[in-house]
């Protein structure tokens, strides 16, 4: 068993994006306000990863999916802590300051990716307990 990698990460996580895509699909066709779809999309991605981290001890389909697992079993509360960083984390996909995704771009490249290789893990599992995944 070993620690995820960056790929591996990431791609738990756009598996992620996508199913909350599609079950917000219906929101977007029903909603004509902008700013409104985008907080409509945070809120689905975090009652997703809320849901993933009361049931089923934070393993999402994207997790599933990748076949990653955590390396411990965290307590809920940290699960909870953790849905709402990786929540602000991905919210930056969706709000820019001087360009579109600048603040994503600056979250991947700057936070993610520089603790990722020194930690291990991503910032949001690292502020919630020291979170990290495993592929087995």
């Amino acid at each position: 068993m070993r620690k995820t990698n960056i790929h591996e990460k990431i791609y738990a996580s756009i598996i992620n994006v996508i199913i909350v895509f599609v079950i917000f699909l219906p929101f977007y066709f029903l909603i004509s306000n902008l700013l409104f779809k985008k907080f409509i999309f945070i809120s689905l991605f975090f009652i997703y990863s809320f849901i993933f981290a009361v049931y089923y001890n934070g393993r999402d389909f994207g997790m599933m999916i990748a076949k990653t697992h955590w390396k411990e079993k965290y307590p809920l509360k940290n699960h909870i802590i953790y849905s709402a960083l990786y929540t602000l984390s991905f919210s930056t996909l969706f709000f820019w300051i001087i360009f579109p995704f600048d603040l994503f771009l600056l979250n991947m490249l700057i936070i993610q990716l520089p603790c990722i290789l020194i930690t291990k893990t991503t910032f949001h599992g690292y502020l919630s307990g020291k979170m990290t995944t495993i592929k087995r």
